[in-house]
């Protein structure tokens, strides 16, 4: 079947990890129903582990999703790894889209060295009775209060993205490219797309702490 592959230990999602293992079974203890059981991981990765795109992405453990467990933070990339690993740990199978997106209102320092294009954004397709669901786990409920956008919640039957607008109307999040999806991180490939539209000084040189 073709969905076998979204349930697969891969190079990045270690789901053998006893770590991981543990923490996943620990947040769904005593919750049977599966949608909330998606719920209860979704919610997790969502608001625990703190978004931060100023982290190092340039090494293969920036990517595995026991490493973001532990290091508790990180960019949607390796958001998205921890929430998959976590879901193929559940027995639900779980896949990878990437896509280029423009953040309209980007911290101003870091659309200064990145411009306000995103290449290879990551969310999450979950397959929930027969229904491929999209989830981006990517912004913490704080974040998303501090920059005035309506968090993404989950409601256990629909997409959920990152929202089009913030609260006030005003354009936020814009998907320019569909990369389309795959079972694990496509790391040499992200990290080449990453030095060609970037540049391989600002690339190597990450996190931005080091520029």
């Amino acid at each position: 079947m073709e969905q076998e592959q979204f349930l697969q230990e891969t190079r990045f999602i270690d789901i053998s990890n006893p770590i991981l293992k543990e923490r996943t079974y620990a947040l769904v203890d005593g919750v049977h129903d599966l949608r909330e059981q998606v719920k209860k991981i979704f919610f997790f990765v969502r608001d625990e582990i703190k978004y931060n795109p100023y982290t190092s992405f340039i090494h293969l453990q920036d990517y595995t999703a026991s490493e973001i467990l532990r290091r508790g933070e990180g960019f949607c990339i390796p958001k998205a790894s921890l929430f998959t690993a976590m879901m193929r740990i559940l027995k639900i199978p779980a896949k990878l889209y990437f896509a280029d997106i423009k953040n309209h209102l980007a911290p101003a320092k870091l659309r200064a060295v990145m411009g306000d294009l995103f290449i290879y954004h990551c969310y999450c397709g979950v397959l929930v009775d027969g229904q491929w669901l999209k989830l981006a786990p990517t912004f913490n409920r704080e974040m998303c209060a501090k920059i005035n956008v309506q968090t993404n919640d989950f409601d256990g039957f629909h997409d959920a993205l990152l929202p089009l607008t913030n609260l006030d109307g005003e354009l936020y999040v814009e998907y320019v490219k569909d990369r389309g999806d795959a079972a694990d991180i496509p790391f040499d490939e992200i990290i080449q797309a990453f030095k060609d539209y970037y540049g391989s000084d600002l690339t190597e040189k990450w996190p931005m702490s080091h520029l």
